[in-house]
Order: structure tokens, then sequence, then C-alpha cells
């Protein structure tokens, strides 16, 4: 999803309403150990992440993400650290060499993409052997009947109240997903259903009934 220049301020602004997988997904991180290694950071949005992995002791980050407005406000947030570099790239197509990173990384973003294999091939081309991906998505049961539902759209409320936002992501099956990390030549190493309170489904979706969202994380292993 591409958001809008005001909605991008606004997601950057409310970001901390909603951060509460954030300390597990850097858990994750440390338990396949960033220190020294090359990482790349997928919908990196406004760099936060990118900032954290690199005082966690990884060598390089690099952010990526199709927002131009996301990428400005990275970059502005983000002074005095040539260690730290942001860019504005699509996820299926990173500007980086085959086997250059240690580590991919990806916070509630595999979501958005139509076709999983694409972004799992990708992350997979990227990785050098034996690299991990480790991410939080969103994957969707949907009743029977409904299958038409998978990868349409989902308006997904951010926050509580009027402070709150809503993003529109795409409901993905886990077959799709697990069918896309087999492909892409990964191993599931760990996978953890997340508590995520503060991203519901809204209650504008007329099928809200027919599905169920698990916020997953995901710890994954090029072979």
């Amino acid at each position: 999803m591409k958001y809008s220049p005001e909605l991008a301020n606004d997601y950057s602004h409310r970001r901390e309403q909603f951060n509460e997988t954030d300390n597990q997904l850097f858990e994750a991180l440390e338990s396949v150990g960033v220190k020294d290694k090359e990482v790349l950071d997928i919908g990196c949005g406004d760099g936060r992440h990118a900032r954290h992995i690199k005082e966690m002791g990884a060598a390089h980050v690099i952010g990526i993400d199709i927002n131009e407005t996301m990428i400005a406000l990275a970059r502005e947030k983000t002074v005095n650290n040539p260690d730290v570099t942001f860019m504005v790239a699509e996820g299926t197509q990173i500007p980086t060499g085959d086997n250059s990173k240690d580590i991919v990384v990806s916070n509630f973003v595999i979501h958005y993409f139509p076709d999983a294999s694409k972004i799992f091939g990708e992350i997979s081309r990227v990785l050098k052997s034996g690299g991990h991906f480790v991410g939080t998505f969103n994957i969707t049961d949907v009743e029977a009947g409904y299958e038409y539902l998978h990868n349409t759209a989902m308006p997904i409320r951010l926050g509580q109240g009027d402070a709150s936002i809503v993003v529109q992501n795409l409901i993905k099956s886990r077959q799709e997903i697990e069918a896309a990390i087999a492909s892409a030549g990964f191993t599931i190493e760990q996978e953890k259903e997340l508590d995520h309170p503060n991203a519901t489904v809204d209650d504008s979706f007329q099928d809200k009934e027919r599905i169920h969202k698990h916020a997953v994380m995901m710890i994954l292993k090029r072979q």
C-alpha cells in the first residue's frame, strides 16, 4: 500500500499507540544474532526499526519503503549515522545484490503484497545462504464459501478511538504464505502468534464476521 503524504505523516505521529509487538520482533532479532550483520528492513516506514537495529549492533542497515514521504521522514529522523541508509524501493524489486544480506526484517508488511511468492522469492534472493528473515504479518482465516475474499482488501484500524487510523491490508491465507515460503527455499524455524489488540478489522468491513485475522511472527532460515 502506498500511503498518501497525509496518512504517512499521521501514521508516523501515532505509531507509538500500536507498538505492542515491537519488543517481540527485537527479541527475535536478538535470537538470530544482529551484531556485525548486514540487515535489510522492508517497509521501513519512518526508520524507527532500522535505527534500533543499528543500536543493537548491526554493521549496516538499509531501509526501503515504497512511500517517498516515509523515506523523507526516515532520513530526517536519522542524522549523523552513515551506517543506516534509506531508499525508495519496491519490496519485489530490491536494489541490492544477490546473497548480500545476513538478515531481512519486515514489520507488518508482507500482507500488502498481492503475490506472496514474489516477495518471499526476492527476500531469498538477497539473503546469504543460512541467512534469516524475521517478520511479522497477518494471516487471515476465511469461512468456507468465502474463499473469494483471499487477496481482497480489508480495513485495519490501528489504535483506538478518535486517535486511530485505518489502513488497507490484503487477506492472506496460510496456504498461500506457507507455499511461498517453501518455494523460496526457506524453512520455518519459529512461528508465534502475537497479541495485537491495537490492529483490528474495522467495523466497516461487511464480511468481518466471516474472517479471523491472526498476527504472527516468523523466523525463517534460507537454505
